[in-house]
């Protein structure tokens, strides 16, 4: 009687402990893809604006010369379907791209 009731109890604490670790397991892999797509947004986000960026920059240099023109960054494009970390992780990265990307085709015209 007594090894019959020990025998349930080591069964249900077995099934609990893999249950738990399923759980765990999952979980961390949920955390994870939702740090990658952040990191996607933010990396799709900086290579559009650095090509924007640096499509302005050659424009100014045509027509202005010298003389530094950069007054407001441009807000990148916006799908429905994004996400609003994707989307605000993309908007950040867009900012920095266009920055960069005008920066270097800006210092290129002033050589």
């Amino acid at each position: 009687m007594i090894c019959n009731k020990f025998d349930r109890i080591r069964k249900t604490l077995a099934i609990l402990l893999v249950l738990c670790f399923l759980l765990s397991v999952s979980a961390a892999s949920v955390s994870a893809a939702g740090s990658t797509k952040n990191k996607d947004g933010y990396n799709d986000g900086y290579r559009k604006g650095y090509k924007d960026g640096r499509t302005q920059g050659q424009k100014d240099c045509i027509k202005y010369g010298i003389r530094e023109i950069l007054s407001k960054i441009p807000l990148p494009p916006n799908d429905y379907r994004w996400t609003k970390y994707y989307k605000d992780n993309f908007i950040k990265g867009h900012r920095k791209g266009y920055i960069d990307g005008y920066n270097v085709i800006r210092y290129e015209c002033l050589k």
